[in-house]
């Protein structure tokens, strides 16, 4: 009978006390059940589990990530819902004093008009029956006479109330009266002036209802 290493399975001469490939002692045994040196042997998956285990082993999006998108598209959907409300109700009570604001620094009299234009109206000419646009440049030169041609100036509201708008006969929507501080600063001077005005809404518009200067 052949004998075989029992430890690596090698076949070993008859006279043999050690074997010549790993060391170990020399005994009789039989041939080697093929379970050396051998892959192990792992259970194939069913047909379309190599898939489905390669699907599950890709890496997916993070929830972190998924709900940063949904609150950047969220932000997105409520911006645009602001600008449209704002567009409808006309820009908001404040956005004609801004815009008369800026007229008086840009001397821009189409700004000007539009800031005291709502439901189509305007008036074309002051109390006095001075053209409307001679007032404004008159009113603008003082401006630039006191501060400096590259004056500016900023607000802040003081107060702000509610008028009853009855005393229009249904004209209007709704009435303010407002209280604002301006700080005028130019080259020549600096200075503050607190004015109270009305705005008034027309037509889905907001307006002023006289000069600011």
């Amino acid at each position: 009978m052949s004998k075989f290493c029992g430890h690596c399975g090698s076949t070993l001469a008859d006279n043999a006390t050690f074997c010549p490939n790993c060391g170990a002692p020399a005994v009789d045994q039989a041939a080697p059940q093929q379970q050396f040196n051998q892959p192990q042997q792992f259970n194939q998956p069913a047909f379309g589990g190599a898939q489905a285990m390669g699907a599950a082993q890709k890496p997916g999006m993070s929830k972190g990530a998924k709900m940063g998108i949904i609150i950047a598209i969220a932000a997105v959907v409520v911006g645009l819902l602001i600008w449209l409300l704002i567009s409808l109700l006309g820009g908001g009570m404040e956005s004609p004093l801004k815009d008369q604001l800026k007229a008086y620094e840009k001397g821009d009299y189409s700004l000007f008009k539009d800031s005291m234009t709502a439901g189509g109206a305007f008036k074309e000419t002051s109390e006095s029956s001075v053209p409307a646009e001679t007032t404004f440049q008159i009113h603008r030169n003082n401006l630039i006479n006191t501060y400096g041609e590259d004056f500016k100036i900023e607000y802040s509201i003081v107060s702000q109330e509610k008028v009853d708008a009855t005393s229009y006969l249904g004209l209007v929507d709704e009435v303010q009266k407002l209280k604002c501080e301006f700080v005028i600063t130019g080259s020549k001077k600096s200075g503050k002036v607190t004015k109270t005005f009305r705005v008034i809404k027309a037509g889905g518009k907001w307006c002023l209802s006289s000069y600011l200067f």
